[in-house]
């Protein structure tokens, strides 16, 4: 492959990379969102169940224990919601972490290559050039060989 069509594949390649990158930092802040959520739910459900068994204890009428168990009942529903929702992003963020590291392999794969064929480039050229220069350098001691045989034989 060209070296100019390797270069253009290394831009696509890293625009990948870049927008992988934003989606895993997307998928991160998400989950850390959610997590906060969760414990700020958790929290809340600690406290008020203190707080609902200290009514309890106290004394309060039937309807008021229901009404407390009920909200108990979904406050517990929403923790079990995000508990999940929690999950899901994190899976979410796996899947986002993965693709990051397979478009940051494909990058290094490609530089790698490009910078293969570069130095092969480089080495190539150089054995031109010694080629070159003892080809000259040939030419230039036979030149001085017969310039030594044709003064050695004018004597």
């Amino acid at each position: 492959m060209e070296p100019s069509n390797l270069t253009m594949l290394i831009e696509i390649t890293r625009t990948a990379r870049d927008a992988a990158a934003g989606q895993r930092a997307r998928c991160q802040l998400q989950t850390d969102q959610a997590r906060a959520q969760l414990e700020t739910l958790r929290g809340y459900a600690l406290d008020y169940g203190r707080r609902a068994q200290a009514t309890m204890s106290s004394g309060c009428d039937v309807a008021a224990q229901n009404n407390l168990r009920a909200f108990n009942g979904r406050l517990t529903a929403a923790i079990e919601a995000q508990t999940l929702d929690v999950a899901r992003r994190a899976h979410t963020l796996a899947i986002a972490d993965e693709e990051l590291a397979q478009q940051q392999r494909r990058l290094t794969s490609i530089e790698t290559l490009l910078a293969r064929q570069t130095d092969a480039a480089r080495q190539k050229q150089a054995r031109r050039e010694q080629k070159s220069t003892d080809e000259l350098a040939s030419g230039v001691s036979a030149d001085r060989a017969h310039d030594r045989t044709q003064n050695a034989t004018n004597w």
